[in-house]
């Protein structure tokens, strides 16, 4: 419910915009439109405040195990949406949308770890792909609620999920029991591995952890750069939340509306949002099935190509439009293209690569390799939230969404020829592979 409640506030301006955009003063708790610039910092400022989440995350790692760290993860969102209910200066939106994102951030850098060291080897992969799912849903629901209520109402609404976590998680979830085991608690480690596993006969798993744990305490943060298996993944991760971010994702999802009415298709903008968010929920769920049966590197290769070919297509309408070309016989394109692209991002390039990332490292270094590739990667979002306006106007739509289209390109080509296959393989195995 974590994730459902951050994938709310990954939405959230798509429609909350428009009504900040009112002259109504019954729509828009401000009382005036705002302004270019005061639009760009309320959409910019989640961004800003996911990457303020990963230094948060490096803390409160050292200091707690990561069940009390993703409990108060959510405690600025709820923060957020109390402070939205009175709202009525750009400046809350401001102050808001920057908690959002700080607690979304900071979920994100625990959450991969977590589940993947929660989790058993067959099935590690559908559920890392689970987080995608909520995600995916809270999203879904910002399209659905966010059209047709107030803002005061709608986060009245987004404050339930923020609170069924807190109660669902903080009293019927185990602690990892990789932490326990590396602060030397060995039976309260027996105990929440046999929660996890509703088995009483844990044993074998339990030395198998043990033996992770002591190995892994013999890796330093320096060895990320230093060894050769961990740089490679550090490297790996890296270049795919650089992937993640250049195609375009962020753009999308935060100007969807804009897009749809820039396209001058007749169907409303807030109906092909909310097709979109279901497109993308589906996606996520044929995912989570396929990820421990296909494994996680052709479901990437696949999600590159379609997302490159749907921006492409994208692309091309909106040069065509603004070349003056008749395009009112295919009005239709720019909503199957941003449907393509938003099924094949989530069926992939949405959540492989955190699942990647929380099977990579030792668990040792794992918190701050996540938060590493968590802080690239929310730092490209903030820099493509920010600039997407200002390349807009300098190339246009088409010419941003052709660059968008050629990174994706290129991102077959890599996970083609180097990302490994980590479907079904314990930690050890991931790690000698790496290293070779």
């Amino acid at each position: 419910m974590a994730i459902f409640a951050g994938g709310q506030c990954f939405t959230w301006s798509s429609p909350m915009l428009p009504k900040l955009n009112s002259e109504d003063s019954d729509i828009n708790p401000i009382g005036r439109p705002v302004t270019v610039t005061e639009s760009s910092f309320i959409v910019s400022a989640f961004n800003l405040g996911l990457l303020m989440g990963t230094p948060i995350s490096v803390v409160l790692s050292k200091l707690l195990t990561k069940k009390p760290c993703l409990l108060l993860s959510i405690g600025p969102i709820l923060i957020a949406h109390a402070l939205l209910l009175f709202a009525n200066q750009v400046t809350y939106f401001f102050i808001a949308r920057l908690l959002m994102g700080i607690s979304t951030g900071t979920m994100w850098c625990f959450s991969p770890t977590f589940i993947a060291e929660i989790a058993e080897d067959r099935n590690r992969g559908i559920l890392g792909a689970l987080a995608g799912i909520m995600s995916t849903a809270g999203s879904l629901l910002t399209y659905i609620v966010g059209p047709y209520t107030s803002v005061k109402y709608f986060s009245v609404i987004n404050l339930v999920p923020a609170v069924i976590f807190l109660v669902s998680f903080g009293f019927f979830v185990p602690e990892d029991p990789y932490d326990l085991l590396q602060r030397n608690k060995i039976s309260e480690a027996e105990v929440s591995l046999k929660k996890l596993r509703n088995n009483s006969k844990v044993e074998k798993e339990l030395d198998y952890i043990r033996n992770c744990v002591n190995s892994d305490n013999e890796k330093r943060f320096i060895d990320l750069f230093k060894e050769r298996g961990l740089r490679k993944a550090m490297g790996i991760c890296i270049i795919l939340m650089f992937i993640q971010q250049l195609c375009g994702v962020t753009a999308v999802i935060s100007y969807t509306q804009t897009i749809f009415d820039l396209s001058g298709t007749t169907i409303p903008s807030d109906l092909s949002a909310i097709a979109t968010g279901i497109i993308s929920l589906i996606a996520n769920i044929v995912s989570s099935i396929l990820v421990d049966r296909s494994g996680r590197k052709i479901l990437l290769i696949t999600s590159c190509c379609f997302t490159s070919i749907s921006m492409f297509t994208l692309a091309t309408y909106f040069y065509l439009l603004t070349s003056n070309v008749d395009v009112s016989s295919v009005f239709w394109l720019p909503i199957v293209s941003l449907m393509v692209f938003m099924f094949f991002f989530n069926f992939g390039l949405a959540v492989i690569p955190w699942v990647i990332v929380g099977e990579m490292f030792p668990s040792t270094v794992k918190p701050l390799a996540v938060t590493m590739s968590g802080f690239f990667n929310f730092g490209l979002s903030l820099t493509v939230n920010v600039f997407f306006p200002y390349l807009m106007a300098l190339v246009g739509l088409s010419g941003t969404f052709y660059i968008f289209a050629f990174v994706t390109f290129l991102a077959v080509i890599f996970c083609y020829f180097k990302l490994p296959e980590t479907k079904g393989k314990t930690f050890k195995e991931i790690e000698m592979m790496l290293s070779k």
